[in-house]
C-alpha cells in the first residue's frame, strides 16, 4: 500500500517514525508550514522526522492542504490510503476522497467523546478515569466518521497531560498496523458514532488555563494536571502592588479547610485555600522568572504576595 502521511507535532512524529521503522510504504509526508518565533524557526517534529527517511521533495508543508493546487500535486503519488494525526488543518472532502480506500485518522480520545482540538487536555480536566485511541475513517465533519478500532487506557489520579499523551501514543502504534493490516486484506468492518453521546474537545484558550480559587480543590488540581508542563496553567498575584501571572506546574490536594486564596506556609510548603479544601503548590513559575520550588518562590518575595 502507497501511503501519504499528514501531521505536525511530537504525538505524530512519534507515530510517523514507528511507520517507517516497521516498514510501512509511506510515500510523501504532509505537515504545517515551518512558524518563526522570537527570530528563531521552528519546524513540525513531523518534519525533522521525515527527513531521516524521506527526500526532501516528498514533503510538503502547503499552507493550506485542502487548495486545489496542492491537491493536483498530491494525486501524483496515486496513494492507497491518507493518514491523518494531529495534522492541525480542516481537510476538505475533495483531498479526503483522493487516496482509493479514503483518508483515515488517529484520534486520542474514546469517540464520540472529545471531538476536536484538545481530547487529552480535556480528558484530565473533566476528571475522566478513562480514555484512548480511536481509529477512524475521515469524513467532512470533524471527528464523525464511522469508527474502525478503539482501544481504551486508564487515566490514572496522578497522570499529567505530556505522561498520559505519551501513553496513549504508545497505544495508537500497534493499533495503527492493525489497521493497515486490515486494509491489506480488505477486511476493514465500519461502525457508525451514536451522535447522541457526543461531546467536544475544543481549543485551549487562555481563559480555560487561569485559576479559580474560589473552586473545589480537585478541579484545580485537575487543570493543573491537564496544562502540565505545557502550556501550564496560571493565576493572578499582587506582589508589591504588582500584578503578575503566576504558572503552577505541580501541586497536591490536602484535607485543610482555608479561606479561598488564604495562604500558609506548613512544613516547608505553601498551602493555598480552594472552596471545600487546600491545594499544595510544589513547582510554580512567577511571569518572568524561571521554574521553581514555590517554597523559593514565596521566600523570594518575602511573603509579600496575595492570591487574586
Amino acid at each position: 500500500m502507497k501511503i501519504v502521511f499528514f501531521g505536525t507535532p511530537k504525538f505524530a512524529a512519534n507515530i510517523l517514525s514507528y511507520l517507517f521503522e516497521n516498514k510501512v510504504n509511506i510515500v510523501a509526508v504532509v505537515t504545517q508550514p515551518d512558524i518563526k518565533r522570537n527570530g528563531r524557526e521552528n519546524i513540525s517534529e513531523v518534519k525533522k522526522i521525515s527527513s531521516l527517511y524521506l527526500d526532501k521533495t516528498d514533503v510538503f508543508q502547503p499552507e493550506k492542504a485542502s487548495n486545489p493546487d496542492f491537491i493536483n500535486e498530491i494525486k501524483k503519488y496515486n496513494a492507497d490510503l491518507f493518514i491523518i494525526v494531529a495534522y492541525g488543518q480542516i481537510l476538505k472532502q475533495a483531498l479526503l476522497d483522493v487516496p482509493k480506500e479514503g483518508s483515515i485518522n488517529v484520534h486520542a480520545s474514546l469517540l464520540p467523546k472529545y471531538r476536536g482540538a484538545a481530547p487529552i487536555q480535556h480528558s484530565i480536566l473533566n476528571g475522566e478515569k478513562k480514555t484512548g485511541i480511536t481509529i477512524q475513517k475521515l469524513v467532512r465533519k470533524m471527528d464523525a466518521g464511522p469508527i474502525i478500532v478503539q482501544k481504551e487506557i486508564e487515566i490514572k489520579d496522578t497522570m499529567i497531560f505530556t505522561e498520559l499523551e505519551d501513553e496513549l501514543c504508545l497505544l495508537s502504534k500497534p493499533l495503527l498496523l492493525e489497521v493497515l493490516e486490515m486494509y491489506k486484506k480488505n477486511n476493514v468492518s465500519f461502525a457508525d458514532q451514536d451522535e447522541s453521546k457526543v461531546t467536544y474537545a475544543h481549543k485551549i484558550t487562555k481563559e480555560i488555563r487561569e485559576i479559580n480559587f474560589e473552586n473545589e480543590a480537585k478541579k484545580i488540581y485537575d487543570q493543573i494536571r491537564a496544562f502540565s508542563l505545557k502550556p501550564g496553567v496560571f493565576c493572578r498575584v499582587k506582589i508589591q502592588g504588582n500584578q503578575k501571572e503566576l504558572k503552577i506546574f505541580e501541586s497536591e490536594i490536602i484535607d485543610k479547610k482555608l479561606k479561598p486564596k488564604e495562604i500558609i506556609i506548613e512544613d516547608n510548603f505553601v498551602i493555598v485555600g480552594c472552596k471545600d479544601a487546600s491545594i499544595k503548590l510544589l513547582q510554580v513559575q512567577l511571569e518572568g522568572k524561571k521554574k521553581m520550588s514555590a517554597i523559593d518562590f514565596i521566600r523570594g518575595v518575602h511573603n509579600q504576595v496575595f492570591f487574586l
